[in-house]
């Protein structure tokens, strides 16, 4: 089932993507872009990039753990299995990967991220649109 295109803005890492309501390019976090959208981002960068993208979408994936389990949305022993589950992405992240699997990784986090922000309702404020338009 596809995900809802929404901007949750959770991660902070920003890319463009032009939604189909969209009349421009806006910055977009990456685990709200389409898909193919992302897919071209992350094939257009090394492993050692990618593998840093997996922890800051594992450390964003942690802190919005905290932040349900702080509101009541999830309970003690869900919270510590998503930290424990997120500490191991950036383990594994680390072994001798290919760049597609890497980005398989990252694609597989971002489904994470939007499962557990869509299941709480949660979304950021959205950034200001003064970002630089030169990413690909």
């Amino acid at each position: 089932m596809p995900q809802e295109l929404k901007r949750r803005n959770i991660s902070g890492i920003f890319i463009y993507d032009l939604f189909p309501n969209d009349d421009h390019r806006r910055p977009t976090c990456i685990e709200d872009c389409q898909p193919a959208r992302r897919r071209e981002w992350m094939e257009s960068r090394n492993q050692e990039y990618l593998r840093n993208v997996i922890k800051e979408l594992a450390d964003s994936f942690k802190e919005l753990s905290g932040y349900c389990h702080k509101e009541g949305a999830i309970k003690d022993e869900y919270n510590k299995e998503f930290i424990e589950m997120a500490d191991q992405w950036i383990e594994r992240s680390k072994w001798n990967w290919a760049r597609h699997e890497l980005a398989d990784q990252i694609d597989m986090i971002c489904g994470k991220i939007v499962m557990l922000a869509d299941a709480v309702g949660v979304v950021r404020e959205h950034p200001e649109e003064t970002a630089n338009d030169d990413d690909p």
